[in-house]
């Protein structure tokens, strides 16, 4: 059902496979409205998505509970996804169907991926959302009773709940992990996106995800700003949806990587699609307001699906944590959610491939480079497990990297070290191994000078404790060390 092709940090691409075709994921899923098509399935197609998701609910009302045939029903081809009605219960409280009821309506009509008829947590005191907890997951077992999810042609999801309550979501994935589901999905975040609270998101998502098994694609419900799709997918999360793209579109607002814009402030349009190559802002103003909702929208789309293009290439490229970096500097939400990742090293780095097949060189930026999975690794080794090669010298250097990386063997009887401001210390013998000589700079940061600081010192005291008598430190890094020479040092 759900391969994975490739992984960096702890995102993935992979391939899920439905009755109606596969998909390459991560995937965003646009929400469509069965009824109220504002911008055609045709143009949805063209922007290059294969899914779409829609309410089984919504329907099941205005079809007065009609056998319909969902794919006929929307004229679309490929993958359907339809959600049970836990949005209308999180905005009015409650539905007038029945889990049974809505759950046969999602076999009837044929969905590709249904959902059981959760209950979403919101932003909500700590009793109810404990509440909205217990209750999906009795919910999650009822369900069993009429689907089988190990054997269905429908994958179901069970979705997370909990909200802004870590224990409860980390209780909700564990009693989740009990059940024979094939997906899972992370409900409620949609009320912490509308306020940009990223950093209250990406928790939600580690914590699910920390628990939840790697080999299940894992849903993010109400996900469709280009600001959260990088920070989501590095934490692990391989599909989500969102109407956001039309309702921005309603609100004659246009979505952009960095942010939203009103349409009326708008000179110039900062996109090359097809909408912003052929209209101006003033064009888009003066036209009916249906034709505008639908240009408006498709750019939305094809804003969206360019993130998860880059997503998808940064991924193959082994440079997830340079894309959220980028992200980061977009907006202070989006630097937030980067700020939260550092707890999750360990997560991160135990997804993280030491290396791609194509060795492509790191860059780092600022302080937050220093938080890299595949740079931290790396100093991680040398300074906690690795043993330097002495060979029974008992005098050491260490030196600068050169400008082009070229490591040279030590003279006889001297044991040899370069240092770079960003990776550490680099022992001559692993000069080479990724990432040693792979990053890119523009010079050296305050936390980067600190991080080499802190890394020749905790280096020299190994090297003092092996039996090295002199140790002489060359360069820049001699300046550092001035006020703080470590023993047994000369500083040149």
């Amino acid at each position: 059902m759900f391969e994975i092709k490739d992984v960096d940090l702890a995102g993935r691409i992979g391939r899920l496979h439905t009755r109606h075709g596969s998909i390459e994921t991560p995937a965003f899923f646009p929400v469509i409205d069965p009824l109220r098509q504002e911008l055609p399935v045709t143009e949805i197609r063209s922007i290059g998505l294969d899914q779409v998701i829609t309410n089984a609910y919504l329907l099941y009302r205005r079809t007065g509970g009609a056998p319909v045939k969902v794919h006929v029903f929307l004229g679309w081809d490929g993958v359907v996804m339809t959600d049970s009605g836990a949005y209308q219960i999180l905005e009015y409280g409650d539905v007038d169907v029945t889990q049974d009821e809505i759950l046969k309506y999602q076999k009837t009509i044929g969905s590709d991926i249904g959902v059981i008829l959760d209950v979403p947590t919101g932003d909500v005191e700590r009793n109810k959302a404990l509440e909205t907890v217990e209750e999906t997951l009795r919910r999650a077992r009822e369900a069993l009773n009429l689907i089988d999810p190990r054997s269905d042609e429908t994958i179901w999801v069970l979705p997370i709940q909990g909200g802004k309550y870590l224990d409860l979501v980390e209780k909700s994935a564990r009693e989740a992990l009990k059940l024979p589901y094939r997906m899972y999905g992370i409900g409620s975040p949609t009320v912490f996106l509308e306020e940009y609270k990223y950093d209250v998101v990406v928790e939600i998502i580690y914590r699910a995800k920390r628990i939840l098994p790697g080999g299940r694609p894992v849903h993010l419900f109400g996900a469709g700003h280009p600001l959260i799709i990088p920070f989501a997918v590095a934490l692990g999360v391989d599909t989500f949806d969102s109407a956001s793209y039309i309702i921005y579109a309603r609100d004659d607002r246009y979505m952009t990587e960095y942010g939203v814009y009103r349409l009326e402030q708008l000179e110039y349009f900062p996109c090359d699609c097809p909408v912003c190559r052929r209209y101006t802002p003033r064009d888009l103003a003066e036209m009916p307001k249906p034709e505008r909702v639908r240009l408006l929208a498709l750019h939305n789309l094809h804003v969206i699906q360019r993130t998860v293009k880059r997503v998808k290439q940064a991924i193959r490229e082994g440079r997830l944590w340079e894309l959220l970096e980028e992200t980061a500097r977009r907006h202070p939400s989006a630097r937030s959610a980067l700020a939260k990742f550092r707890k999750y090293y360990r997560y991160l780095e135990k997804a993280t491939p030491t290396s791609k097949g194509e060795v492509r060189g790191l860059r780092a930026y600022g302080g937050e480079s220093l938080w890299n999975p595949h740079i931290l690794r790396f100093q991680e080794h040398i300074l906690a497990r690795y043993q330097p090669r002495l060979k029974g010298a008992k005098r050491a250097v260490l030196e600068p990297m050169p400008k082009d990386s070229k490591c040279l063997p030590p003279n006889d009887g001297e044991y040899k070290a370069y240092y770079d401001y960003f990776i550490g210390v680099i022992p001559w013998e692993l000069c080479g191994v990724y990432p040693s000589i792979h990053v890119d700079h523009g010079g050296p940061t305050l936390e980067a000078i600190r991080h080499l600081e802190n890394a020749l010192i905790a280096f020299v005291h190994k090297l003092v404790k092996l039996g090295v008598e002199e140790i002489i430190i060359k360069g820049p890094g001699a300046d550092l060390l001035r006020h703080r020479r470590p023993p047994n040092t000369k500083l040149e």
